[in-house]
């Protein structure tokens, strides 16, 4: 059975049924009417219960007596008039296509534009803007259309479609179609969703395999975001300095020399490093949402935190440094705003989100919405950044050192590992001047054999060891060597720009050291 539009399809006594004595329409489950899900697919428009009732006031003398129920203002508004009411919820979930006030209570209609990728995907909505709030479900599965009370809650809804392994969806309805407050009318919004063809994990591996599981994200406090100023600050303000650093205020007051680094801004005003300040490339910029991704790659820590947004517990770990920087807030997960999205293969984060400790090899998949000094600060409604702009880390090569079983299986402080450029302009290996190779955090490429495999990434964009030409190949040659378990072995490469570079390194095994006791 379809949706019914047509009142030659309603009948007294069997879908509708008119109670003059208590002035209540109730709509059954019965003959032609049905309140299958999906809602677009069912139920009765509100103007075709006016029309029926309309044929019935006419022709029915029993009714005739009383009073109109409904006044109609448009084809999908109205409201019960004379004291009428619907007699149940089960009759206001069965109509469709309008909206319509009840006395003192209004009911809104809400239609999804675009297709749900199944009509049993469950959509539900907010109320209130707090994360901490309880969503509902809409009464049906499937593409939208049916009413919601929404007595003393005129100025927000939000819906969400958020089905595992699925793109996600959402809509404030208030706030994007610029509306003053809901009304009792018949409102149209997109809903859609299709499968995500990025979503690789199901929740239990998420739920119970690392590295998802020691992944977490901070939310942290903060307002302003602006270039700092000679003025007044409040306690939570943040500010950029004159050297291109972020601060947070700690202890309210004026600022009177801001041309330098905050601490030497003068005035009143006490200042800290902003917690959410990273560096990229030469550059620090402010964020207010950390993800710790716990060495994940990309793909995995998008896999994580699509996760994380349809827990209907809190997300914020809430133990960032220092703890007078934490928001503090209760984040729901089903509630919380989405945190990243995929280009083709790149990663990118959502304004405000930066990711920490990210597997090297997925440091040039990985683009980050920055919370833009003097872009306006963040909205008060969702904490996001009025003004976002992407940043990149320049190119970083990554791959991984591959050690051979009696490298491995050496005591770890029996063996030693190094990195040196092959070639170089202060001095090539094999010579008392070669260089050793830094990686991307200007760090040796130098230590012990810990592991079987152990990853490496270099700054290929900008590094100038030796006076070597930056953005350019870089001839590497890794010497290695255990005590008594394998001899001293050499192997050279080519740190191209490229990630997922593998630098075999095989010794043969020791045969002929000694050091007697």
């Amino acid at each position: 059975m379809a949706k019914i539009v047509d009142p030659d399809q309603l009948n007294q006594g069997i879908e509708v049924v008119i109670d003059t004595t208590g002035k209540t329409l109730q709509l059954l489950v019965a003959g032609n009417l049905n309140d299958a899900s999906p809602g677009a697919t069912s139920g009765v428009t509100l103007q075709a219960l006016y029309s029926f009732l309309k044929e019935e006031w006419k022709s029915d003398d029993a009714l005739n007596k009383f009073k109109f129920p409904i006044q109609m203002f448009t084809k999908t508004d109205g409201q019960f008039i004379n004291g009428w009411a619907f007699e149940d919820a089960q009759s206001r979930q069965l109509i469709r296509d309008a909206g319509w006030a009840e006395g003192a209570v209004p009911y809104a209609g809400i239609i999804s534009l675009g297709s749900f990728d199944s009509t049993t995907d469950q959509a539900y909505y907010a109320q209130s803007a707090l994360y901490d709030a309880t969503p509902s479900n809409f009464d049906k599965t499937g593409n939208l259309n049916e009413a919601v009370n929404i007595a003393g809650l005129t100025s927000y809804i939000k819906s969400f479609l958020r089905i595992e392994g699925k793109v996600y969806s959402e809509y404030r309805l208030v706030q994007e179609q610029g509306l003053a407050s809901l009304e009792p009318v018949l409102y149209r919004q997109p809903l859609a969703n299709a499968t995500d063809i990025s979503i690789t994990e199901t929740d239990t591996n998420i739920d119970t395999n690392a590295p998802y599981t020691g992944m977490k994200i901070n939310y942290l406090a903060g307002e302003g975001f602006e270039a700092a100023a000679a003025t007044t600050y409040s306690i939570g303000d943040v500010v950029r300095d004159g050297t291109g650093r972020w601060a947070y205020c700690t202890g309210a007051g004026t600022v009177t020399t801001p041309g330098g680094a905050y601490a030497s801004f003068g005035g009143s005003s006490t200042w800290e490093a902003y917690s959410g300040e990273r560096q990229i490339g030469a550059s620090y910029y402010a964020f207010n949402r950390i993800i710790d991704a716990n060495g994940g790659t990309a793909a995995e820590i998008y896999n994580w935190a699509q996760r994380q947004l349809r827990k209907a517990t809190d997300i914020n770990a809430d133990d960032s440094t220092p703890a007078g920087q934490r928001s503090g807030l209760t984040m729901y997960g089903q509630l919380a705003e989405l945190l990243a999205f995929f280009v083709g293969d790149n990663l990118h984060t959502r304004g405000g989100v930066f990711i920490d400790d990210f597997d090297v090899n997925s440091t040039n998949s990985l683009t980050f919405g920055d919370i833009t000094v003097d872009g306006g600060g963040l909205d008060a409604i969702t904490h996001l950044p009025v003004l976002s702009t992407e940043r990149f880390y320049p190119f970083v090569a990554a791959g991984s050192l591959e050690f051979s079983t009696n490298l491995v299986s050496e005591p770890d402080g029996d063996t030693r590992y190094t990195m040196y450029f092959t070639t170089n302009p202060a001095g090539n290996f094999d010579s008392a001047n070669a260089v050793i190779v830094k990686d991307n955090s200007g760090t040796d490429i130098d230590g012990q054999i810990t592991a079987a495999s152990i990853g490496f990434d270099f700054d290929f964009d900008n590094n100038v060891q030796g006076g070597r030409t930056q953005a350019t190949e870089a001839a590497v040659t890794v010497v290695a060597q255990g005590l008594s378990g394998a001899q001293w072995v050499l192997a050279t490469a080519t740190i191209t720009r490229s990630t997922g570079i593998s630098i075999p390194v095989n010794a043969n095994d020791e045969r002929n050291y000694a050091n007697p006791v």
